[in-house]
């Protein structure tokens, strides 16, 4: 192949990877904003167990954690996020503590504990998007 071809393939392929669509940026954000919503999850349940009661109107607190596509404020700009619904503020007092509860930290543990797995599952859907946009089958 003539190294004029190739370079202007890669090229190609290296604009395709640069100009995402915003629904591509959001698959790939959102691939992240799942392992950390499953992280935090487990972290909930380990240090903050669901053993009294109903939970009350909003459910216990692991059970209210959930990921979306879209920013804070539900704006489809190819972010996504992972987090607390409605308990938010509970788990803020449980993660850094108030004048009579000692912060435990496990959002902010669990976030770092996650860090490299969302960014591993961001990875693949990455290379799962630009695999099909190079014509490179069901990848």
């Amino acid at each position: 192949m003539d190294m004029d071809v190739a370079l202007d393939q890669w090229l190609k392929q290296v604009n395709k990877a640069a100009q995402l669509s915003i629904k591509d940026q959001e698959k790939i954000t959102k691939a992240g904003a799942d392992v950390l919503a499953e992280k935090l999850t487990e972290d909930t349940k380990a240090k903050h167990p669901d053993t009294k009661g109903t939970g009350g109107k909003y459910g216990h607190l692991s059970e209210d954690i959930s990921s979306s596509t879209g920013d804070i404020d539900k704006e489809h700009n190819g972010k996504s996020v992972a987090g607390f619904g409605d308990k938010a503020f509970v788990a803020r007092f449980l993660n850094d503590g108030t004048k009579h509860i000692r912060g435990d930290h496990f959002v902010d543990n669990a976030r770092d504990d996650a860090k490299d797995d969302v960014f591993m599952a961001e990875a693949e859907k990455y290379k799962e998007i630009i695999a099909k946009l190079n014509g490179g089958g069901d990848k």
